[in-house]
């Protein structure tokens, strides 16, 4: 008896990957091509329309006609791309600023250029359809696969100079933010760098847009490590996946390097490796807190591997800050360059705020106002009461933008805010950190419990309510400088201007591009770098040297 083998079954068109969609569309056409030939000349366009059960609609025309035609398939709404544009923007901003259909309905009723709902609507339908987008089960996650934005995006011929010697490189980011008062949000995302050569000549030709940025996976949560164990395993797994057998695009196999830039936490977290408060802080070297202020080294080379963490985690004894498994092992330590973006707020943010420190300490507050209003920043200082039983007052004032400090480091001008002061041993007790005090109080076998205004009455008690004090070198945090005993030291204003003036002019020369003014090379970099750091120890405060300063 001769066995009949059992004819397989044909997939869905929507059970399929991305790349099969395309090829069994590809099918279709040509299948219907070849019917419509024996059609006659006189009909000057066929549409084929393909509605399927769960209310998809495919569309093509198998006798070609003008490409405005043709691209009007993309959305059967809308006949010209200026307005797609239109209506792209309109969703992007009602996203943004959460405006509701409703809103948007009545502004366009009234007469407003505002696309109506209906094209709204249908065209938000076809980009959330492009690409299909997956959400998890249980929690308010949602993915999509790394595969099928690469295959849509390498397509576009924006992006076909980019692909050098058939390789592509990637660059991975991931990120926390506010999204409301009481909800936080992490989103991973994807780019696809430049190569050298395909750079352009002027920087604001450069392709620095979101638009060229494409995300991966987004969730509703904190940024912890059980979280994007849980959330985001999935697209790490597709990174490695392809970076390890590569992508097929038109028939041509591409390969894929990846390149990853996170904040500190993010890097610490994906990384398995403690954080920048830590006794190893770095995610580079073996750099401990008690060499961070150690410039004297001529240079700290990369360190750290995943056969080095590996093996810690192996040993009874867990050192050099690792402490979890590594979620990147494809990602080597020598393809993760520091965030410049950060490192430029973080170092910023540590200037701007020993500014206004000593503005407090010179009562010369108004000066400061009125500087950082010369400058185009808004800037403000209150007040507020503490909840320790002497109701001590706490002087708090609003962090500047990335843009606005950006703009303070280029444009302030110290001397019209602060003098040259003597003798920088002493520094205000309300200038101190909350780490520094409670360093201060277990000194004096006080307690260090408590928020900081109660900190702050407690140290004031114990040292006669004195509003300043000598700076304590032998405090767990601080490094201390060799000041000679005999030496008095000074506030150099025009030393910080300076300080201030190298600082924006490293930072500018990472936005540089090659063969542009501001371009330094990695050795000029690197010498001129820590030449600062060195400087701004002598200028400033161990403490203050924090983590990306050594990373600079």
């Amino acid at each position: 008896m001769e066995n009949k083998k059992t004819p397989r079954k044909v997939k869905g068109f929507f059970e399929l990957k991305h790349s099969q969609r395309g090829e069994r569309k590809r099918k279709y056409q040509s299948a219907f091509q070849e019917a419509s030939s024996c059609v006659h000349s006189d009909i000057s366009s066929i549409k084929v329309q393909f509605n399927f059960d769960n209310g998809h609609v495919l569309s093509f025309f198998p006798r070609k006609v003008s490409p405005d035609e043709n691209a009007s398939l993309e959305d059967e709404g809308v006949k010209k791309s200026q307005d797609l544009a239109v209506i792209q923007q309109v969703i992007a901003v009602k996203d943004k600023f959460r405006i509701s259909d409703e809103a948007l309905h009545e502004l366009h009723m009234i007469g407003s250029i505002i696309p109506s709902k209906s094209a709204i609507n249908t065209e938000k339908y076809r980009l959330n359809t492009t690409l299909e987008i997956m959400s998890h089960p249980t929690a308010d996650c949602s993915t999509r696969k790394l595969e099928h934005i690469l295959e849509f995006v390498l397509q576009h011929q924006k992006y076909q100079k980019y692909i050098e010697n058939d390789t592509v490189t990637l660059r991975f980011s991931c990120d926390g933010a506010k999204i409301a008062k009481n909800i936080s949000s992490v989103r991973g995302v994807f780019k696809i760098l430049a190569p050298r050569q395909s750079l352009p000549d002027k920087l604001e030709d450069l392709s620095m847009c979101p638009e060229d940025e494409f995300t991966l996976f987004f969730y509703i949560g904190d940024e912890n490590r059980c979280s994007l164990e849980e959330y985001a395993s999935g697209t790490l797994r597709d990174m490695e996946n392809v970076q390890l057998n590569g992508i097929v695009i038109n028939g041509r196999k591409i390969s894929v390097k990846w390149i990853m830039t996170c904040d500190w936490k993010a890097l610490a977290l994906l990384r398995g490796i403690n954080g920048a408060q830590c006794e190893f802080f770095c995610m580079w070297c073996h750099c401990s807190k008690k060499q961070i202020c150690d410039f004297s080294i001529p240079s700290w080379l990369i360190q750290r591997s995943k056969e080095e963490q590996q093996t810690v985690l192996n040993s009874e004894k867990k050192t050099f800050g690792y402490k979890d498994t590594d979620l990147c092992p494809f990602i080597s330590y020598h393809d993760m360059p520091i965030d410049d973006l950060h490192m430029r707020i973080r170092i910023s943010l540590k200037l701007f705020n020993q500014l206004v420190t000593w503005a407090i300490d010179q009562k010369s507050e108004d000066n400061l106002k009125r500087e950082l209003k010369r400058v185009g920043v808004s800037f403000r200082m209150w007040e507020e009461r503490g909840d320790d039983k002497l109701n001590t007052k706490v002087r708090k004032w609003s962090q500047p933008t990335g843009d606005d400090l950006r703009k303070i480091i280029r444009d302030v001008q110290i001397h019209h805010i602060l003098d040259n002061k003597k003798d920088r041993h002493y520094v205000s007790i309300e200038s101190l950190s909350v780490q520094q005090l409670r360093d201060e109080l277990t000194n004096r076998q006080l307690s260090k419990k408590g928020k900081k205004p109660e900190l702050v009455a407690r140290l004031k008690d114990a040292v006669g309510n004195n509003t300043k004090m000598r700076r304590n070198v032998g405090s767990r945090l601080q490094v201390s400088y060799d000041f000679s005993e005999d030496e008095e030291q000074d506030l150099d204003v025009a030393a910080l201007q300076d300080l201030w003036s190298g600082f924006h002019m490293l930072m500018e020369s990472l936005r540089a591009l090659p063969g542009t003014d501001n371009y330094k090379d990695m050795e000029t970099f690197a010498k001129e770098a820590k030449e600062w750091a060195t400087e701004f120890r002598k200028q400033t405060f161990d403490e203050d040297v924090i983590p990306y300063i050594h990373g600079v």
